[in-house]
């Protein structure tokens, strides 16, 4: 008996669903691909992901797992493994290949926990642990390609890999994503690009995509058969042989489709063409060139003028009135300001309580702290500072300028006035809010974005830099949650190489856990 298929994710190369068969909750990984991958693989290859159209390279992905299932519990034992391989199928609807696979129910690296001095660090074990030795092993292995997906100049690898947390201890780690969506080009290092993986697409003459050197791994295999007997069993010797085997020929067969095979198999996959299209353009390269070049044009400039007519049609129907509405309450209402930054702050406590990195104490204690903590309200003042640039921004560079030239105002006065407006306003900004708490009997003193904020440009960022001094205390969770979590956001927003679960995001969470600590340490010494 199955059940529905539930989306639960996606990356660069396909969609991930979930269902359960037999009381077993499977994952299917549908080999849809995103749209800028898609653009830069057919701008190398010629098609999309060969894993959405071509069965061969399915079977390679396929061989591929299963070998590694075995090899990678006879390189770690039981702290690294795969989940279980089922079949592969066509998918009619999506108009792509995907595979079934064993549903992991662990967890991606967790950030650092902002309320512990000298949190558990999961991306640098993950790194040091798994995917530094794993990338080792592959290189040596002959798995040439699939040190991308292990993390060898790629930030993004990290979030291949989940965590299950066991109470005896036992942890261990799953290699849950082994099929690339991008060939491997892209290294955040340029070194590694450089020296690896231009190298290896010279030796598999071709961009370096998952590639595995067969004739490689069977030496490596012969090499250490005795050991692999010992470890995992003759029999499972004997399957690790016949893996090798049958990957050396699936790869053989999909490496060696020529750029207009591919091209043209893919558009028959996607039913842009028919069969009898597809037998006469077989040999006629040019001719299905301009063709199908003809097609992608005029597909993007449709695409093009259905999305412009969706932006005008939201320009004219934008409800330009009700947000008018609301950011003049949030510009005269304090309890409005208050209640959307703590909206805000709610929303991402809990998506950190979801993702596993805090405990079920840890968010309510937040929760509580969101009705009577301060820090939170600086975002509110943080807010206040920007929308008041534009109302004195005329000033600044309007009249200012026009007071100068026509001589009412000397040169070096005009320029003190431009240079100083902005703290000024800040600087009376911020005094009016301390006495202002003052007159509610509630005192708050934000003497780190008054100073701060007296200053010119910088002063921009005097009430972030009053939040991250807030997060450096012992006792402040609120302010310790949002440098941590507003910094990890960076490393999570950064394209291409960042993104959530990415070591960049880790990064950034990393260097804002740091600034909590300063105030601490230098109490300590």
């Amino acid at each position: 008996m199955e059940t529905a298929k539930k989306y639960i994710g996606s990356g660069r190369s396909a969609r991930v669903f979930l269902y359960s068969r037999d009381g077993r909750d499977i994952a299917t990984k549908t080999f849809t691909g995103e749209g800028t991958s898609k653009a830069v693989l057919f701008l190398l290859t010629g098609s999309a992901n060969p894993y959405t159209w071509c069965e061969q390279a399915i079977q390679s992905a396929i061989l591929r797992r299963k070998l590694l299932a075995y090899l990678c519990k006879y390189w770690f034992k039981d702290s690294v493994r795969l989940p279980e391989t089922f079949d592969y199928r066509w998918n009619p609807k999506h108009k792509a290949y995907e595979i079934d696979m064993e549903f992991v129910a662990g967890q991606h690296a967790p950030l650092l926990n902002p309320f512990q001095d000298h949190p558990t660090d999961y991306i640098k074990l993950l790194r040091r642990d798994v995917m530094e030795p794993l990338q080792a092993n592959l290189i040596e292995s002959g798995f040439d390609g699939l040190v991308w997906q292990a993390g060898k100049g790629n930030p993004v690898a990290a979030s291949n890999f989940m965590l299950t947390r066991n109470t005896d201890s036992s942890d261990y780690w799953t290699w849950v994503d082994l099929e690339s969506g991008l060939p491997a080009l892209f290294a955040l290092n340029p070194l590694a690009t450089v020296l690896y993986y231009l190298p290896m697409c010279i030796k598999h003459k071709g961009w370096l995509f998952d590639d595995v050197d067969t004739t490689r791994l069977g030496e490596y295999l012969i090499a250490r058969k005795g050991e692999i007997e010992n470890d995992l069993g003759e029999d499972v010797f004997a399957q690790l042989i016949t893996y090798r085997t049958c990957l050396e020929e699936s790869q053989r067969v999909w490496k060696n489709i020529s750029r207009h095979e591919r091209s043209l198999c893919y558009a028959y996959t996607q039913k842009h063409i028919t069969t009898g299209e597809r037998d006469f353009f077989a040999d006629k390269p040019l001719r299905w060139f301009k063709k199908y070049t003809q097609r992608n044009l005029s597909s993007f400039f449709s695409t093009l003028k259905l999305k412009l007519t969706k932006l005008t049609n939201s320009i004219y129907t934008y409800r330009y009135k009700k947000q008018f509405h609301r950011l003049y309450r949030y510009a005269i209402n304090s309890h409005y300001r208050w209640g959307t930054i703590r909206w805000f702050l709610k929303k991402e406590i809990d998506r950190w309580y979801f993702r596993g990195f805090l405990t079920t104490a840890e968010r309510e204690l937040l929760r509580k702290a969101l009705h009577f903590d301060d820090t939170s309200a600086y975002l509110t003042d943080f807010s206040i500072h920007i929308g008041l640039k534009p109302l004195y921004k005329p000033f600044q560079w309007g009249l200012v300028p026009v007071l100068v030239a026509t001589g009412n105002v000397s040169i070096g006065s005009g320029a003190l006035l431009v240079l100083w407006t902005g703290p000024f306003v800040r600087t009376v900004y911020t005094l009016w809010r301390i006495s202002h708490g003052l007159v509610k009997l509630r005192p708050h003193y934000p003497l780190v974005a008054l100073v701060v904020g007296t200053l010119p440009v910088i002063g921009n960022f005097a009430y972030p830099m009053e939040i991250l001094y807030r997060g450096t205390g012992k006792e402040n969770m609120m302010g310790k949650f949002i440098t941590c979590s507003l910094s990890s956001k960076i490393g999570a927003k950064i394209p291409v190489w960042g993104g959530r679960d990415s070591e960049l995001e880790h990064f950034f969470g990393r260097f804002g856990h740091g600034i909590r600590n300063l105030r601490s340490r230098s109490r300590t010494n």
